[in-house]
């Protein structure tokens, strides 16, 4: 049979060569309500003429290879058009071309189509193999990341591809956009986002969507790049010069996936290194001369380990000045410490003052002393006349005085008056 085919081929190129219908591409992805284009070129012997062409689509109970004739997507005779694909259909009607377009298309349309053409021979008639698969997406879209390793953590240097698909379909036809972290990539435009080496700067989340439309955009997928640490350095809190009896922290900070499981801490002093400590952080309570040096710190994951740059630690010793200025500042503070304690006192003092200039003065007791008064009167010129002179004494007590004289006590506390009266006879 083989070799009979081979010699119909040599012998009759043009009548093997004339029937045939070819299909580009054989299978479809549509989003809903979008428009297909079904490419088809046909072909058959100019001495038949055509008499109708159509597209079919088998139905379900019916086999779906082409061999059993389903319903008329398109026909030549419009009224054999089935209902549903009436008014959806643009043929391209050019000699030999049977592309044909569907528009507003649904999840109903899902199917295999098939080109067939018939001559007015009753032998004429002819179907084009194979057809064309059409799948109507079901979205959203979703980002399936894709790497020759099977069951294996993606790697510095792995190949990688991440395609945007649907549930049952990758659309092709459609101009895509890709976001990494939320940001466009201006660059790509197809289904697939292809990195031939992952490296540590591709570490993010991804997702996708059609071009000038975020509708339809997947949910973020993280592309997991491991990688051993990176860009290893230290930090110094807090930052600028370090005065003795300070204390300072020592950070060792890195890039790493998966993050660091492990830090050292070495010294550099006199061309000795010293290993001094196994935490992220080191910490120095009371900077001193012995802490002058060069540090550096080892970040290591799975992945591998990386030594940060070295920093280097100068401790200043306070001045003199710094010594003279605080000394100067305690005298100043005792000083007036001072001043404020006097001050206090001197207010103390005039206050006890004022208080006792305004009690009331302590009245003058009443006399209770005798005061002797001693008082010659002159005789009047009568009386020098008589030879007689009659004397009278007299006590007197004196009631209390107010006078300002202070009074004369004597032992007695008596007070007697003595006065000389003389009267005529």
């Amino acid at each position: 049979m083989f070799y009979i085919n081979i010699l119909l081929q040599l012998l009759f190129p043009a009548a093997v060569a004339s029937w045939s219908v070819s299909y580009n591409p054989g299978s479809m992805c549509a989003l809903e309500r979008a428009s297909v284009d079904f490419s088809c070129m046909f072909d058959c012997p100019d001495s038949h003429r055509l008499k109708t062409t159509y597209w079919f689509k088998p139905e379900a109970h019916q086999k779906q290879d082409g061999s059993q004739v389903g319903i008329s997507v398109y026909n030549s005779e419009p009224a054999k058009i089935h209902q549903l694909y009436k008014n959806r259909t643009t043929y391209a009607n050019r000699d030999k071309n049977c592309s044909l377009q569907l528009h507003n298309v649904s999840k109903s349309d899902t199917g295999m189509y098939f080109f067939r053409f018939e001559t007015y021979s009753s032998r004429g008639k002819y179907t084009g193999w194979g057809g064309i698969k059409l799948t109507v997406a079901v979205l959203p879209f979703r980002v399936t990341v894709k790497t020759k390793k099977v069951n294996e953590h993606i790697q510095e240097g792995d190949p990688v591809a991440l395609t945007c698909s649907t549930e049952n379909c990758i659309l092709t036809q459609e101009p895509f956009a890709w976001f990494k972290n939320q940001r466009l990539i201006p660059e790509a435009i197809g289904s697939v986002l292809q990195i031939t080496s992952v490296s540590s700067d591709d570490f993010g989340y991804y997702s996708c969507g059609l071009k000038n439309t975020r509708s339809a955009s997947a949910d973020e997928v993280l592309l997991d790049v491991r990688y051993s640490p990176k860009n290893v350095k230290i930090s110094v809190l807090p930052s600028g010069k370090i005065q003795e009896g300070n204390s300072l922290t020592l950070i060792c900070e890195s890039n790493a996936n998966p993050a660091v499981t492990n830090y050292s801490w070495f010294m550099i002093k006199e061309a000795y290194v010293s290993y001094i400590g196994s935490d992220r952080e080191f910490s120095i309570k009371s900077a001193s001369q012995k802490d002058d040096g060069q540090y550096f710190c080892t970040a290591k994951n799975d992945m591998g380990s990386q030594n940060s740059t070295v920093t280097a630690l100068k401790v200043e010793v306070a001045s003199n000045r710094n010594f003279f200025l605080t000394a100067a500042a305690v005298f100043l503070f005792l000083m007036a410490v001072l001043l404020l304690v006097m001050f206090g006192r001197l207010i103390i003092r005039r206050r006890k003052q004022f208080t006792s200039k305004k009690q009331p003065t302590e009245q003058t007791p009443a006399v209770t002393v005798t005061e002797e008064i001693y008082e010659n009167l002159r005789k009047s010129p009568e009386s020098e006349d008589n030879l007689t002179t009659n004397v009278l004494y007299v006590d007197l007590r004196l009631a209390s005085s107010t006078s300002d004289r202070p009074p004369c006590r004597n032992q007695e506390n008596d007070t007697v008056i003595y006065s000389l009266l003389s009267y005529k006879h």
